[in-house]
């Protein structure tokens, strides 16, 4: 759209070398554009001839990118003086003349957005898909006998296996009931056995039956081995570890009779009462899964709960004078009691606030979209709340059209590639973050943020908004993983096509009008299970047009996709999510104005280390390299060997690996932009390594025990120190003894995680002594032992806000409030033998969650009687969860 194409020919013209033209010149005139787009979002004018507009505005702007890469390297490749001169004139010339094709198109738009009425009717959309929508309890209002009905179809009856299905249309609550009914307590007490897996639209058996396989083994990564068996081999493998097992699966979003029968063989009856829950839009299919009893049929609201559920989401934590609460109830009748369009309105209001106008509006639009498909009216509904996002967050929102249908988006990687399109200009990030308390707006606006600051508070803006949901947070309850409903996603496929954002592909998405405008798109992103239709497509794109290629396949390549990846000379974003490639593709240096690169290896030749060329120094315009092993959460046996011209990569903010090697151990240059470096091995954590890489936020090292046991004779970790930067910390494999000493850890250090460790207790004592640490994460080897006690030093954690402990193969933990005077939340994960949480806990006033996990039964009483202590002497709360338990 038009403010992300604007945002991102700043960051081009910016990177203009500063000897070639005055570009800040043109820079602040295109500054000064989005500024005024940004206070120019109130839509008032016809949206057709406004997306016309917007559409050649991103034109005008993707032209006069080309050109500045184009003719900024005719200044580079200048022979002689007077040659160069040429090329720079001619470069100031295009560019003056471009900027102001760009700013009076750019005026006549933001002129048509004052000028007219909305037509409503050109919001019109249509609807196809559904799925998980992660919503509070305050949308199962008028479910609650839903609820109880289908909670005593789990839980009594026959004791042959069951299949209960509910049943409705895209939007109206069916997954947030079911995942009520799956997280319900009753329920975590009666099955041995619960997992979930979502099949949707463009289904894939093989993903749901290793996504179930994963869960049900309690394993935390994808085995290996499950790549080399077949579909059969699967489900024989998935029967074997349910049988004998009382378990409850939960099938989400179920389309298609063939589904079922794909995957209904996979699940035995052993007559001990098992029970599979099932969501569909189709009664067909639920009639035809179920055994015997009718499907749970969900109904829409009626104008009391509509109403009711406006209020709970709008009116219960804020306060409105009494006018906005009529305009309030109107408005919820108008939505046609489906809870999802109720919903994404309730988040379009309060973003509005207290404008009484914007309110009565927002009315008088839907009354206008009113329809009498109620697929529709929710399309029109949802649409109205995307066209009244302000221009900076439009782009956030399209991008999430680039991945597939139900997919776990980790904020890490979408923040990343937010930030390499240019959508977090960080030089004015602080122009649309909102004031927080403790600052006036002139402070505030005085400050300046990192990119991914910005792109994460645009995230959490859009969350607010109702239009993406939290898949998963961390422990220390940031966002780790989001996605967004498929009703949203298909209105954000829809809006994305019409302004060109993105051309998505996939194997039942090819058509004429794709096709027609295939050649006009800046980014692609090809979703197929077969890697030669990935290449097949790849080949038809008009290549000089294309920026960004995301491609998200599962089976290996046969080196085609790499072969027209070639002839892309121009893109900033290369994204192989799935495994494509055995070795390093040289190819790819070539590409010289890549921002974000990242690739996938499914194995290595002969297994050995996969280098990365010295050349790989080419890419000066890198922003976020990654290399990885699919789906892997360990220290691989295989490493990526770097060249020391990696450090040549001026821009380079984050390098992520599995692991290292460095050949030859040197370093050619200075990162100052580094922000992030994940699989560092430890054995080049030297002093040298420290000066090389000044300003670092976050490190992972990751090692195998011969590399911590080198390093910690040369003390190599004792060189952290000089990281004064650097606040959040991970080894993966550190064994015991080799942990450094307290002085050794940087001053400003608030996060750290050892996973896979074999820490001791002096390694733990050790822990407790680091003065600014807020979050400890301790993932213990399966084979490591510490003893039967756990005696926490007097000095205890005195800042420590998080705590996870996974593996603490520990009877007695001794410890007292005083030693966790600031905790807010704990987590304890597989401490098999652990007997209880210290009761002393009760006096911890910032205590605010206790979860629990494969644990014996009386920590989760203890937790229990924590939380009444609690409740009855001090009129607090904590939250209690647990689940597995032994």
């Amino acid at each position: 759209m038009a403010y992300a194409a604007i945002t991102s020919l700043m960051i081009t013209i910016r990177r203009i070398p500063k000897l070639a033209i005055p570009s800040y010149t043109y820079y602040w005139k295109i500054l000064s554009l989005r500024i005024i787009m940004e206070k120019s979002y109130n839509i008032k004018g016809d949206i057709e001839d406004l997306t016309r507009l917007e559409a050649e505005i991103i034109e005008l702007a993707c032209i006069t990118e080309d050109m500045i890469n184009s003719e900024s390297r005719k200044v580079s490749l200048a022979k002689n003086r007077i040659s160069r001169r040429i090329a720079v004139w001619k470069l100031n010339f295009l560019l003056k003349r471009a900027v102001g094709r760009i700013y009076s198109t750019v005026m006549k738009w933001i002129r048509m957005m004052n000028s007219k009425d909305l037509k409503a009717q050109n919001l019109t959309l249509e609807s196809t898909s559904q799925h998980a929508l992660q919503q509070t309890e305050s949308m199962m209002i008028a479910c609650e006998n839903e609820f109880e009905m289908i909670r005593d179809q789990l839980t009594t009856g026959t004791s042959q296996l069951d299949v209960v299905s509910i049943v409705g249309m895209g939007g109206i609550g069916k997954t947030t009931l079911a995942n009520k009914i799956y997280n319900d307590q009753f329920i975590l007490s009666r099955f041995d056995i619960r997992e979930k897996a979502t099949v949707s639209q463009e289904y894939c058996a093989r993903n749901v039956l290793i996504c179930l396989l994963s869960s049900v083994s309690g394993s935390r990564k994808i085995d290996e081995s499950y790549e080399q068996q077949d579909d059969g081999q699967l489900a024989d493998r998935l029967q074997k570890l349910l049988k004998g097992k009382r378990y409850l699966i939960f099938i989400d979003d179920i389309w298609a009779k063939e589904a079922w029968d794909d995957v209904k063989l996979c699940f035995p009856d052993c007559n001990c009462g098992s029970r599979i829950l099932l969501t569909t839009r189709n009664m067909e299919v639920a009639e035809y899964a179920s055994s015997g009893k009718p499907p749970c049929q969900m109904s829409l609201l009626n104008h009391d709960e509509s109403w009711n559920l406006l209020r709970i989401k709008v009116f219960e934590n804020a306060c409105f004078p009494p006018e906005f609460e009529k305009v309030g109830i109107q408005i919820a009748l108008n939505c046609k009691g489906l809870p999802l369009a109720i919903v994404v309105i309730a988040g379009l209001l309060l973003k509005i606030g207290k404008s009484l106008d914007e309110w009565k509006s927002v009315s008088e639009n839907i009354t206008s979209l009113i329809s009498t498909d109620l697929d529709v009216q929710c399309m029109r509904v949802l649409a109205l709340s995307y066209h009244h996002l302000p221009h900076h967050l439009k782009p956030f929102f399209l991008y999430f059209a680039t991945f597939p249908e139900d997919e776990q988006i980790s904020v890490n990687k979408l923040v990343n590639l937010w930030v390499a399109e240019g959508f977090s200009s960080k030089e004015y990030a602080d122009v649309n973050l909102r004031v927080p308390e403790g600052f006036s707006s002139k402070e505030w606006a005085a400050k300046r943020f990192p990119s991914e600051e910005y792109a994460e508070q645009c995230l959490t803006d859009l969350i607010d908004r109702s239009l993406i949901f939290i898949h998963h947070l961390s422990f220390d309850g940031k966002i780790k993983a989001c996605g967004m409903h498929d009703v949203i996603r298909e209105l954000c496929l829809r809006e994305a096509n019409n302004l060109n954002f993105v051309n998505v592909i996939t194997e039942d998405r090819i058509s004429r009008e794709q096709t027609r405008h295939f050649s006009t798109k800046r980014r692609i992103s090809v979703q197929s299970e077969q890697s030669s239709f990935v290449a097949n497509q790849l080949a038809t794109v008009n290549y000089n047009n294309v920026r960004s290629i995301l491609l998200f396949t599962r089976n290996p390549s046969n080196s085609r996709i790499m072969q027209e990846l070639v002839r892309f000379k121009f893109l900033r974003i290369l994204e192989l999510a799935s495994p494509t490639l055995d070795a390093f593709p040289s190819c790819v240096v070539d590409i010289s104005l890549l921002r974000y690169l990242a690739l996938t290896f499914y194995s290595s030749i002969n297994d050995h280390d996969i280098n990365v060329p010295p050349s790989i120094a080419r890419l000066q315009s890198l922003d976020t390299f990654i290399l990885k092993f699919p789906k892997y959460y360990g220290c691989p046996k295989t490493s990526f060997t770097l060249p020391g011209e990696i450090f040549k990569m001026s821009q380079l903010r984050n390098l992520c690996l599995d692991r290292n090697n460095m050949v030859p151990h040197k370093y050619e240059g200075t990162l100052h932009n580094m922000q992030c470096l994940s699989g560092w091995n430890p054995l080049y954590c030297d002093y040298q390594f420290t000066l090389h890489v000044p300003r670092l936020r976050k490190l992972l090292i990751c090692g195998n025990q011969q590399d911590y046991i080198q390093s910690n004779k040369e003390t190599r970790l004792h060189n952290l120190l000089y990281f004064f930067q650097l606040e959040e910390l991970k080894f993966y494999g550190i064994p015991h003894s080799v942990l450094p000493p307290p002085k050794a850890f940087p001053e400003n250090l608030k996060k750290l995680a050892l996973t896979n460790t074999c820490l001791n207790l002096e390694d733990l004592r050790i822990l407790g002594k680091l003065p600014k640490l807020e979050a400890l994460k301790l993932r213990f080897a399966s084979s490591s032992y510490i003893g039967k006690e756990w005696e926490v030093a007097e000095e205890g954690f005195p800042q420590l806000k998080f705590l996870l402990l996974n593996r603490l193969n520990i009877k007695y933990w001794r410890a007292s409030s005083d030693q966790f005077p600031c905790l807010e939340r704990l987590f304890l994960e597989e401490c098999m033998n652990m007997d209880s949480v210290p009761e002393d806990f009760a006096e911890i006033t910032t205590l605010q969650l206790i979860d629990i996990r494969m644990c014996k039964e009386s920590v989760v009483n203890s937790a229990k009687k924590i939380q009444q202590d609690v409740e009855d002497n001090y009129g607090g709360s904590i939250e209690v969860h647990f689940l597995y338990i032994l």
